[in-house]
């Protein structure tokens, strides 16, 4: 087969492929998603996706065409296409007819919701979006809304088709909810609030730089004044909160946050090359870069005012996107060379640069859209904005100090001149002064050194009062053993197992109390063999019944409500976990009385693998109740008990690992002991 060939055989074969690829994923069922009165509802996974090059389709023709199912929500980048989107909803019984759409995005151009009327021909039942003016929105929000009306289908069924017809010059990513009107309004008051807490954050910040460039003068202040500005203009026009306070119409809000994002990035450049002092360093370097970066900032507006918002955005994102590689390489290359600007910057704009890499893979459509990604570059801007802000204002300082001392060093100058007492006077003054801050330093670094070594000392001692009182019996009783073994060679059979186990029994409580607090340790020092996998139900019931086997038959009884198909964990550690909740069970549980271990799947508020321990045993006093997950803790009932005070301790920083938690449910007032613990179903 010559090369000709064997590229026929490749391309048949790659189309073949494809074919079958296609006819699976059609052939997929789209899921019916099924309301929820008491909650809003993601889409998410139960969309169907087609798009319409030119925007050419009928309702009728595009539920007719070969749809695509969406793994998650929509994220299609930047694209001149009609998006159509299919939704199959399931009202429950007895539920109100009325629901709200929410759509997470508040840029898009066009939404047109359609729905079968009673001869099955589709109608348009709604219409929001930029485009429309939002003097006609059904309901008055920063993202478009829009009221559904789930009505008794003329055919009897349950399940009911709509369609959504989106467009949108800007990134076409969202994400849709299904509620209630009553959900919403709650979701929405929070919402609100939310954004007017930034809001005034982002105000208070600006009239605070304002006030710090009035007193300072200094360059800096006034580009990084500039700097907030446009970063607070840019958060507010993506959320569409102008286009809604002050109706805001497209033709305007669309060039305005075009503009202000490449204005953006030219201001960016030259606050970061500030910030790195490469102006100084390199003045070249600096200068044909900041000039690419306006000219490529200017070409990119230039598109968008000329209403290809795409192009000027797919031109000017990348280069926003080199830019951020380029100066976290300076930096890193600046690193231990400069007086410390280049670790400030990886620090202060570690967080703004990792929102913005996520907003750009966000509207390139290579992440999914989420919550967190249509907010990462919010928040990323928030946490930037706040260490500036205190870097700044540590500048201010530390330049206000340096005028001070500047201005004292001129008054002792000058007094010397005039007179030697004086002179001779402030310089002792000046000398005290240093000492007495030295001193004051000094007093603090003790302080804090004594600090220090209180707690290891008491750490040390508390160590040293579990080993002098759990160690000694264990190895009383092998001491004690093995005499009595050396003593009596020709002891009957039985009396000499006995022995043996004793000294067996011995030996495994210490092993296990050495376990405990390597363990401890090891945990507490961030060195935790932590090694989560999947974990099936088969796997999940073998480990619960091997653990209730390590004890008497009778003593640990098992009730199994539900178990998850799959959990995530460390077997090994939880079953560490699970077998010190039993023994701080068994150990203050009566002989003859039954220990209570339940499993079971709680869906609220999260969805939670869930066990809880109860033995009937003396009541937990109340002022020990905040205490007995502490480290070497062990109440007045358990002095007369084995134990390091480890167990709990163990119990709690397991579950944190797994991204859970553990709590004392009934501390045995009027029902019996009950611990609890909840584990994610998705994992620590």
């Amino acid at each position: 087969m010559n090369a000709l060939q064997a590229g026929w055989v490749w391309r048949w074969a790659w189309a073949v492929l494809l074919g079958v690829l296609t006819m699976t994923a059609q052939a997929q069922a789209q899921p019916t998603l099924l309301l929820d009165t008491q909650q809003g509802l993601s889409t998410g996974g139960h969309l169907a996706l087609l798009r319409d090059p030119g925007g050419r389709l009928s309702p009728a023709e595009a539920s007719a065409s070969v749809w695509h199912l969406l793994p998650g929500p929509l994220n299609a980048g930047y694209t001149t296409d009609v998006v159509w989107l299919r939704l199959r909803l399931q009202r429950p019984a007895g539920a109100s007819e009325r629901w709200l759409l929410q759509f997470s995005n508040a840029l898009l151009d066009e939404v047109q919701l359609f729905r079968r009327d009673a001869q099955g021909h589709w109608q348009e039942t709604g219409r929001s979006g930029e485009n429309i003016g939002r003097e006609q929105w059904p309901i008055d929000a920063r993202y478009p809304v829009l009221p559904l009306l789930l009505t008794p289908m003329p055919d009897g069924g349950e399940v009911h088709e709509v369609l959504l017809r989106l467009k949108s010059k800007n990134a076409m990513s969202v994400y849709l909810t299904v509620s209630t009107p009553k959900v919403y309004g709650v979701f929405a008051r929070w919402e609100y609030l939310a954004y007017g807490v930034g809001l005034g954050f982002g105000v208070l910040l600006l009239v605070f730089h304002s006030l710090f460039w009035h007193m300072s003068k200094e360059r800096l202040s006034a580009w990084y004044l500039l700097y907030v500005a446009g970063a607070l203009a840019v958060e507010m026009l993506t959320a569409g909160l102008p286009q809604q306070l002050f109706g805001m119409p497209v033709g305007v809000s669309d060039p305005l946050l075009g503009v202000m994002l490449c204005a953006s990035l030219g201001v960016g450049t030259r606050f970061a090359l500030l910030q790195l002092d490469l102006e100084a360093r390199w003045p070249r370097f600096s200068a044909v870069l900041l000039g690419l970066i306006v000219l490529l900032s200017a070409t990119s507006a230039s598109w968008v005012l000329a209403g290809h918002y795409g192009i000027g955005m797919r031109l000017m994102q990348p280069a926003a996107m080199a830019c951020v590689l380029l100066f976290v390489g300076l930096a890193l290359f600046l690193l231990g060379r400069d007086r410390g600007q280049s670790a400030a910057f990886l620090l202060v704009f570690g967080f703004y640069y990792a929102g913005v890499v996520v907003s750009f893979l966000r509207n390139m459509g290579w992440v999914p859209t989420t919550v967190w990604t249509n907010n990462a570059a919010a928040i990323g801007t928030c946490l930037h904005m706040l260490l500036m802000s205190l870097r700044l204002n540590r500048r201010y300082e530390h330049l206000r100090r340096e005028k001070e001392q500047v201005q004292a060093r001129l008054v002792e100058t000058v007094g010397r001149q005039n007179e030697y007492l004086d002179q001779a006077v402030r310089a002792r003054t000046l000398a005290l002064s240093q000492e007495i801050a030295q001193r004051r330093q000094l007093e603090q670094d003790l302080r804090a050194a004594l600090e220090t070594e209180r707690r290891a000392k008491q750490t040390q001692l508390d160590f040293v009062a579990m080993v002098s009182h759990e160690f000694r019996t264990p190895l009383a009783i092998i001491n004690t053993t093995a005499q009595q073994i050396a003593r009596h060679w020709d002891a009957a059979k039985e009396k000499t197992q006995t022995r043996c186990q004793n000294l067996r029994l011995a030996a495994q409580r210490l092993t296990a109390l050495v376990d405990d607090y390597l363990t401890a340790d090891r945990m507490d020092t961030g060195q935790s063999p932590f090694q989560a996998r999947d974990c099936g139900r088969n796997e999940i019931e073998g480990l619960l019944r091997d653990l209730v086997a390590d004890w008497p038959a009778g003593r640990v009884a098992l009730h199994e409500a539900s178990l998850p198909t799959m959990l995530r964990c460390d077997p090994g550690l939880l079953r560490v976990a699970l077998r010190n909740l039993l023994a701080n069970a068994d150990r203050h549980t009566p002989p003859g009385a039954v220990i209570a271990l339940t499993v079971g799947c709680e869906p609220e508020p999260a969805h939670m693998l869930v066990l809880r321990v109860r033995n009937p045993g003396p009541e937990i006093p109340a002022d020990e109740v905040p205490r007995v997950f502490e480290k070497y803790f062990r109440g007045r009932q358990a002095q007369q008990t084995p134990g390091a005070g480890l167990g709990l301790h163990l119990v709690r920083q397991i579950a944190e690992l797994h991204g859970g938690q553990v709590g004392l449910e009934s501390p045995g007032r009027e029902a019996a002991v009950s611990f609890r613990m909840a584990l994610p179903l998705g994992g620590g």
